[in-house]
């Protein structure tokens, strides 16, 4: 009876450790995620999304992923320049941060071939890429491959930047989107903050990165 008791309570133990590829915190102008073991600066004064709206963010991504075939996805993060509803404003700069289960994929899958598979299915959405394809980028450890788009849509026009990195068996993605070309590239600057948890400065998320 006690090795059964103390089977249990091991059983217990590692099921409530689990970490998710969505558990992470934003927190002193940085995102930390466990799971994927990066943080990452955001823009100062943004306003991060609360979990009512990324309750309906995850609505529609998982209606919109049912509609392509995809696999599971978590949203990790979100933050916009502006709050959500601010009158006056037709584009409100958006960073958005998901990582989507790619597994089975070839072994050396990497975040190229992750973006031309999006291609075709943002295309058919009305946004045109503006690259020949998807270039390399590289912050440290992360290899990450970029793609940009464009999109008019009701007279609205808006540009995008796409990072994707593979790793533990998830595209992570993340995703820029502002009024123009110049909005975009400033806000892609915080894929120069990215760090590894536990290297460097030793950043927790208590701390900001030096």
């Amino acid at each position: 009876m006690r090795t059964a008791t103390i089977l249990l309570l091991l059983c217990f133990s590692a099921h409530a450790q689990t970490v998710l590829p969505d558990d992470g915190e934003a927190k002193n102008g940085v995102y930390f995620n466990s799971f994927f073991s990066f943080a990452f600066t955001y823009p100062k004064d943004w306003t991060v999304h609360d979990e009512v709206i990324n309750d309906r963010i995850r609505k529609r991504a998982r209606e919109e992923a049912a509609k392509a075939g995809a696999s599971q996805a978590y949203l990790l993060f979100t933050a916009s320049r502006h709050p959500r509803g601010t009158p006056g404003i037709a584009v409100n700069p958006t960073i958005l941060v998901i990582a989507e289960n790619v597994t089975p994929v070839p072994k050396n899958y990497t975040g190229k071939d992750y973006l031309l598979e999006v291609r075709p299915l943002k295309q058919k959405e009305g946004a045109q890429p503006l690259l020949k394809e998807p270039v390399e980028f590289r912050v440290g450890m992360f290899q990450f491959f970029r793609d940009d788009y464009r999109s008019d849509v009701n007279g609205v026009h808006t540009r995008q930047a796409i990072f994707v990195h593979v790793t533990r068996g998830y595209a992570v993605a993340f995703s820029f989107m502002g009024e123009d070309q110049k909005s975009v590239d400033e806000m892609a600057k915080a894929m120069e903050t990215i760090l590894p948890v536990g290297q460097g400065p030793g950043f927790t998320p208590d701390r900001k990165p030096d």
